[in-house]
């Protein structure tokens, strides 16, 4: 299964508080793929929102739900219910809102049921990334008025959404990773909250060990290249006579260099005792500017 599918079959394995029965179904039906008077249908790729939705149906609403499962690779469960009778009794037991496109927010008056609500959109409709790839939560609604109604409900409980335009619809969307892992504890996958805490760290600390080693590797590859020209210099300078006629210090300088290929300006300091880093630096690129003034190049 999928990471999304662990999650949704995590949501299904608690049950909810009586108060919350209706407006957890409420939220599945109202984001399913078909819901009317004339058809009733629900889709899911994982058997558990099935079996725990056509049980929950019938308890809330005592609507007899139809499971169909289809063949393939990849297979997928429909809920239907075919008797017009049921699907009557189900709409009229609350008002869902259906003529005005409007979410009815009487239906979870209660912080809990709210939270219920969002659990049973994100079953209906949500799809969460694995955190070993990326971070993302997906809510995939038809209506665009419905979406941007919903997004204003998960922003009242603290959670930020941006919503994009699909072939199909729209998509309300969370990327930040705390906002995430603020949705799956409202919705009671605690548990997978602390899952993408730890693989959100560990991914940050991975990018930070693989920035630190290119740092690491391109400052010593300038180091390498800084030691090449300052060779370069010096045994130019010291081949046409002139590093001789330079003062002291420079001429001083230039041994060490050449006596010390590899080391950094930093170790030059240290085995020349008295000169700082700064002052080996200057004298360095000092003996560079000669050269290039005097080679031309």
């Amino acid at each position: 299964m999928s990471f999304s599918s662990d999650i949704k079959t995590e949501l299904c394995a608690s049950r909810p508080a009586e108060c919350c029965k209706m407006p957890l179904t409420y939220g599945f039906l109202l984001f399913s793929r078909s819901f009317s008077v004339g058809s009733i249908k629900m889709q899911t790729s994982t058997e558990a929102v099935a079996l725990f939705f056509k049980k929950l149906i019938g308890e809330v609403y005592g609507a007899e739900c139809e499971v169909l499962k289809s063949e393939g690779k990849h297979p997928v469960w429909r809920l239907v219910i075919p008797d017009e009778a049921d699907r009557l009794k189900l709409l009229a037991s609350v008002d869902f809102g259906i003529h005005e496109g409007k979410i009815n927010r009487e239906a979870f008056s209660r912080e809990c049921c709210r939270a219920s609500f969002i659990k049973g959109a994100f079953l209906a409709c949500g799809q969460i990334s694995d955190p070993e790839k990326s971070f993302r939560v997906d809510f995939l609604i038809r209506d665009k008025e419905r979406a941007e109604e919903f997004r204003g409900i998960l922003k009242e409980k603290f959670i930020e959404t941006n919503i994009s335009a699909r072939q199909n619809g729209y998509s309300v969307y969370i990327k930040r990773n705390e906002m995430i892992t603020n949705l799956l504890t409202l919705m009671g996958a605690s548990g997978r909250s602390l899952e993408l805490i730890e693989a959100s760290i560990l991914k940050s600390v991975k990018n930070n060990m693989n920035r630190a080693r290119n740092c690491d590797s391109a400052n010593l590859d300038r180091m390498v290249e800084a030691s090449l020209n300052q060779r370069r210099a010096i045994d130019w300078l010291d081949k046409k006579g002139i590093l001789d006629t330079l003062p002291d210090e420079l001429v001083a300088t230039a041994r060490l260099r050449r006596d010390n290929p590899d080391a950094s300006i930093k170790e030059l300091s240290a085995i020349c005792g008295n000169v700082s880093v700064s002052g080996i630096n200057h004298r360095l690129n000092r003996l560079v500017d000669i050269y290039r003034q005097k080679s031309g190049k």
